[in-house]
């Protein structure tokens, strides 16, 4: 039953994840398509993206294993 707690902790995990992420990068992939940035701010948006996207990975990696957000290994 704890492994499936976990898991399910480190799913809302990766979750939270995409929002606190994905809401900056859409911001800035409008704010970049409107002109309003200038061109060398792609680097730092997919960059953002790139490492968000390699936390919500290791986050549903331990989804699947039913390991807590905050350790390494099962319980």
């Amino acid at each position: 039953m704890i492994r499936i707690w976990d898991g399910f902790l480190s799913l809302l995990a990766a979750a939270i994840t995409i929002g606190i992420v994905g809401v900056p990068v859409w911001g800035s992939v409008l704010a970049l398509n409107a002109g309003m940035v200038p061109i060398w701010g792609w680097g730092a948006v997919a960059a953002l993206g790139f490492v968000g996207g390699i936390m919500m990975l290791a986050f549903l990696r331990k989804a699947f294993r039913g390991v807590h957000p905050l350790r390494d290994r099962r319980r």
